[in-house]
């Protein structure tokens, strides 16, 4: 999906008009239109901007591929991920996640590949979650070979 097509679905899905997504990610309106008409493409810390709205509207697949595309555009390399348990508000907890980015041209795509299928292991259908379970385990193998191979 472009990026014009999900910006587009973040904004209806939060029943914002295209000056309101703009307020709250301190832009004007028709910079939001110039985004979903494909004309600009949005920078990095509007992106993550984009990823934390759709965080927290519970739109959890578009924020994983905003946060993609971050990873992509900023040139970030390898990751390492870690899950833990952080407070959202006072009444629950709500799964976090610690990301550590390290640059270098080799593991780009390995970057954002990790990264889409830990969303789709999270947030997919049944039959996505046991295909990406059985990639993280290869993603995981993999960096314990370069791990070792490091020490």
């Amino acid at each position: 999906m472009a990026i014009a097509d999900e910006i587009k679905q973040l904004r209806k899905e939060l029943n914002l008009t295209q000056d309101q997504l703009g307020q709250k990610l301190g832009v004007a309106g028709r910079v939001v239109r110039r985004w979903e008409a494909s004309v600009h493409h949005p920078d990095p810390k509007y992106l993550a901007g984009l990823a934390s709205l759709a965080e927290s509207g519970g739109i959890h697949s578009l924020a994983y591929r905003f946060a993609s595309r971050l990873i992509r555009d900023l040139g970030l390399a390898r990751l390492q991920l870690g899950i833990f348990s952080a407070p959202a508000a006072p009444k629950e907890d709500s799964p976090g996640i610690l990301l550590t980015t390290f640059r270098g041209p080799e593991a780009q795509d390995y970057a954002q590949a990790f990264f889409e299928t830990f969303g789709r292991f999270l947030y997919g259908t049944p039959e996505e979650r046991e295909r990406a379970r059985g990639l993280l385990q290869q993603f995981n193998q993999a960096a314990i070979r370069e791990w070792r191979e490091t020490r």
